[in-house]
């Protein structure tokens, strides 16, 4: 009998103590949190010439290779209004016909250069205005689609990606019951300068049933180029530009709208940055006026990739208002494989 009891209670203490299969029960798990401190005197804020210091969007990542060819996501972000699910998708990069790769889920979708990237990995604080502007507010273009990509065959040092995406076109009409469709397409470039640099070009484009019917959509397209070229000491200089261009429904009126960003960036010996943004856009519902703005950025990695301090100032001036400036200070710092900044 006391062998049964011993026996039993090594099964038990197998199951519950058994090393668990890396990638399928043991995601990889990170947390990233920001404290952000400002001041502006913009005079639509409730906190104007005040200084500001509060807790910024956290986001929580877990990440796993499925198998060898598949890899599954989850981000989770929130603050003191709560947590929602900001993506959640499985990527199969590797074999499936063709050479074809597919993602499918809910993620931010490739268009241009901005818009996928997290803005924790952007040299600077927040999106610039015009790209939040034009793809859907601070979010950006974020939805649930299944994509599919294909690096296509070309010569030399030249790498060519074409990308195609069904989405389900919530951001086209928002707040509105029902599912309409919509499409997105993206065409990559990379090609090497010299030996120590890199180029990128791409076009997209993307449409959608808007907010007043199924009789009227939104398109979008937008064309992005970004240059890296690798200095000494570890050191890189980023130039990236792109113009986007929306056409949509605005109080019963088709309306065309515009907007281009530029901005260069230094990295020095990996751990300070700093550079400047310009951009300009279109005022959504009218066109006529133009907002500009113009913003300073720099970076320090404190030891290593893990923890970041930021610095912005941005100057914002609405056409047919007063400017106003804006200061911003941010500690952004990570937990886990999914850090703040990479090296």
């Amino acid at each position: 009998m006391r062998s049964w009891l011993y026996t039993g209670a090594a099964l038990c203490a197998a199951c519950l103590f058994r090393p668990a299969v890396a990638g399928v029960t043991n995601p990889d798990l990170s947390a990233l949190g920001q404290v952000l401190g400002g001041w502006t005197n913009d005079p639509a804020s409730p906190d104007k010439e005040d200084p500001t210091l509060k807790l910024g969007e956290a986001e929580f990542v877990l990440d796993a290779a499925l198998n060898p060819y598949v890899k599954g996501w989850f981000t989770l972000s929130g603050g003191p209004d709560g947590i929602g699910i900001e993506e959640a998708y499985a990527s199969v990069f590797r074999g499936l016909p063709w050479g074809l790769a597919m993602k499918a889920g809910k993620y931010r979708l490739p268009f241009g250069k901005i818009n996928p990237t997290h803005p924790h990995a952007l040299p600077f604080i927040d999106p610039p205005r015009s790209v939040q502007s034009l793809l859907f507010g601070e979010e950006c273009f974020n939805e649930t689609a299944v994509e599919v990509s294909d690096l296509l065959p070309t010569p030399g040092d030249w790498a060519s990606t074409l990308t195609a995406d069904v989405i389900e076109g919530k951001s086209f009409h928002e707040g509105q019951a029902g599912t309409r469709l919509g499409g997105l397409g993206r065409w990559a470039n990379d090609f090497l300068l010299g030996e120590k640099g890199a180029l990128e070009t791409g076009i997209s484009g993307a449409t959608g049933v808007d907010s007043l019917g199924p009789d009227t959509r939104t398109w979008l397209a937008g064309a992005d180029v970004k240059a890296k070229f690798y200095l000494e000491g570890a050191s890189q200089l980023t130039l990236q530009a792109e113009g986007i261009f929306k056409h949509s429904h605005t109080g019963g009126q088709a309306e065309d709208r515009m907007g281009i960003y530029a901005f260069g960036d230094y990295r020095y010996h990996t751990r300070w940055n700093g550079g400047f943004l310009l951009e300009q856009w279109q005022r959504e519902g009218d066109t006529d006026r133009n907002d500009r703005a113009a913003r300073a950025f720099l970076g320090y990695a404190v030891l290593e990739e893990s923890t970041l301090l930021r610095l912005a100032y941005e100057r914002f001036l609405p056409d047919g208002g007063n400017a106003y400036d804006t200061v911003t200070l941010q500690l952004l710092f990570s937990m886990g494989p999914h850090k703040a900044h990479q090296f």
